[in-house]
């Protein structure tokens, strides 16, 4: 349903995505062959965090809009398999931690068997079912694993969580947790908005050590501060939330940004990302085709999305 376009015949060097995607069961993605080079979509299919944090409604259609901007993409590299989960994961009810415990546990079985996992949203809070499904799997292999967050956001969400968690308040979930395991909690914020936090989340952020740069910064951080962040860890997360992007690139998100980010401007970051960090899962969240004109934005991330993977199987 998702995966179909133009079809130029089926020799090697004319083949899309659309023709060599292989949907599957999770059951049936776990006995695929460990040495492949592979990748695998996984869909989250909620609203539910965005809804929460008093977000515009419509992310949880942004799964469907990629795959279909994905579709047609030519096939560069013929021993790169790709795999998309069959079953978006679903919200049932508001029962957000539920499907943030199923998901987790998806990137837990999926990284065992060495797939480059790519998530794909929903809102923001996808991100925390990432990381726990990422932490599982790195804690079976070491006691205290070391894994770097890199988010390209307009915001910290690091907000507080007593009244349950949401689309903003995962970071600060994930701080907690570093905390209470006597973990490092490296998080690195790429893109941020000083009028899209307040006050008190940039003291907690920075109360937690967290490294961020603005978005009139992105032209000019130093290669080295990247490459230090992928050495000193065992472990990328790189979590991409859609409204980091300005919003003539990117208007169909929760929250678009006049001042965000010009694409052309992060893409080097993000190539260098995806080639050189050691254990790389990604995850992509907050295209709300709602508000998409002409799938500007389901079609700016998709290409993202393929630069990335093109680069991290280089």
């Amino acid at each position: 349903m998702y995966w179909n376009g133009r079809v130029d015949g089926e020799e090697l060097d004319v083949l899309r995505i659309h023709q060599v995607v292989k949907i599957m069961t999770l059951e049936e993605l776990i006995t695929v062959d460990f040495d492949e080079k592979k990748v695998c979509f996984v869909s989250f299919n909620s609203d539910e965090g965005v809804r929460r944090n008093s977000g515009r409604l419509g992310a949880k259609d942004g799964w469907i809009q990629v795959k279909k901007a994905l579709s047609g993409f030519p096939i560069f590299k013929e021993d790169l398999k790709f795999y998309d989960l069959k079953f978006p994961i679903e919200v049932v009810g508001h029962d957000l931690e539920s499907a943030h415990a199923e998901l987790a546990n998806i990137v837990t079985e999926l990284k065992k068997r060495n797939f480059l996992v790519v998530l794909l949203g929903g809102g923001h809070d996808v991100a925390f079912a990432n990381y726990s499904g990422i932490l599982q799997y790195a804690s079976e292999k070491s006691i205290a694993p070391k894994i770097g967050i890199i988010n390209f956001d307009a915001h910290f969400d690091m907000r507080e969580y007593s009244n349950g968690r949401n689309s903003g308040t995962m970071f600060l979930q994930i701080a907690d947790i570093c905390k209470e395991k006597n973990l490092s909690f490296d998080y690195n914020v790429f893109g941020v908005q000083k009028f899209s936090n307040t006050k008190r989340l940039f003291d907690r952020a920075d109360s937690f050590g967290v490294k961020y740069y603005f978005a009139e910064e992105i032209r000019t951080i130093p290669n080295d501060e990247l490459y230090s962040i992928l050495n000193r860890n065992d472990y990328i997360h790189l979590t991409l939330c859609t409204d980091v992007f300005h919003i003539t690139s990117a208007p169909g998100v929760s929250a678009p940004q006049t001042f965000g980010v010009n694409p052309r401007n992060a893409l080097p970051l993000l190539k260098t990302i995806a080639r050189y960090s050691k254990n790389l899962t990604i995850d992509v969240a907050e295209i709300n085709p709602t508000f998409d004109y002409d799938d500007r934005t389901s079609r700016l991330m998709a290409n993202i999305i393929y630069e990335l993977i093109l680069c991290h199987f280089e």
